[in-house]
């Protein structure tokens, strides 16, 4: 059995909670919330007091030093920063402009990711920041995980000059490069800030000012070095298709998972008791149950795809509804 089955996600900017990208997630989780804002850190304390040793609540900033920071609290705190706001941004235009009033502040330390989790004995898995204009800062204070463990990090990226003075997409973006990383996707869909209503809301639209942007690990990265604890490899394969299919690309998770056991000989039978060998059991069957009613798709093909990676049968049709694994409710 693999030593690290949890995945280890750290949040940075985790005000409000879990994001939604792992609020489905049922496989062993290590979560650990960063929240400057004591109120908040208080509430999400109560939020997850049903969870200890699943979700750890962090009250304290990230960045590239330790050193100490001020947070402004806006009237929509989800929008607080330690940054100023370039109000020429179409993001703060119109009805928005009102939520910026600045409502209060607090003085937080900060620390860097590679420290805490020094500290901790912490081997992170995957990152998630949105801190309103410093994560490029957090990136920078988490070299190390970066270069030895993470496997996918979800950032919030800016396509215009947003925060005074702080590094956009670019800069992000060219550093993940550089740290072995490739992007996989934006989450962005067209919908953009739009300027007045003379929109067609069902085509694209609007001013493209940020987006969420998802790097992941070159695969390579999963198989060097090898790990001489059973079920390690393994683990690591699951985690990292996990993360793909939390984030809108099945193919690239069906892809790599296929690859293991094909170009590596990877035996996911090894975590068959594990929660995170069940989440990707019943994730990708109901990836397949869904697709099966798209056109061009072969249920004969799933069947077959399904069968190399699990090395077992796929539940298909009265035995997929009867299964309570795959429909409890």
């Amino acid at each position: 059995m693999a030593e690290n089955i949890h995945t280890t996600v750290l949040d940075a900017g985790g005000r409000f909670g879990l994001h939604p990208t792992w609020k489905g997630f049922t496989g062993e989780l290590r979560y650990y919330l960063f929240e400057p804002d004591p109120s908040e850190a208080k509430r999400l304390r109560v939020k997850y007091k049903g969870s200890p040793g699943e979700v750890t609540v962090v009250e304290s900033a990230l960045s590239d030093s330790d050193d100490e920071t001020r947070l402004f609290l806006f009237r929509n705190r989800a929008m607080s920063s330690s940054h100023k706001h370039n109000l020429i941004t179409s993001r703060f235009l119109g009805e928005r402009r009102p939520q910026l009033d600045i409502v209060g502040h607090v003085d937080a330390m900060t620390t860097t990711v590679d420290c805490y989790c020094e500290e901790h004995g912490i081997t992170l898995d995957f990152m998630k920041l949105d801190t309103e204009g410093n994560e490029y800062a957090i990136l920078q204070g988490a070299k190390q995980q970066l270069t030895d463990n993470v496997l996918g990090v979800r950032c919030e990226v800016t396509f215009d000059n947003m925060y005074d003075g702080m590094p956009g997409f670019s800069a992000i973006h060219d550093f993940m490069l550089a740290n072995g990383y490739f992007i996989l996707n934006l989450d962005y869909d067209g919908r953009g800030h739009f300027a007045n209503q003379a929109v067609d809301a069902s085509g694209k639209y609007g001013i493209l000012v940020e987006s969420d942007a998802v790097y992941l690990k070159r695969r390579a990265f999963l198989y060097e070095p090898a790990s001489e604890t059973d079920g390690e490899l393994e683990a690591r394969v699951l985690k990292y298709a996990a993360f793909c299919l939390n984030n809108s690309a099945s193919d690239v998770a069906l892809d790599v998972l296929l690859e293991a056991r094909r170009d590596h000989g990877l035996d996911f039978d090894l975590l068959k008791k594990t929660k995170l060998y069940e989440y990707l059991d019943v994730a990708v069957h109901r990836l397949f149950y869904g697709l099966k009613w798209q056109p061009g798709q072969s249920i004969k093909n799933h069947k077959k795809i399904y069968s190399e990676i699990f090395n077992k049968r796929m539940k298909e049709m009265h035995q997929y509804n009867q299964s309570l694994q795959l429909n409890p409710n």
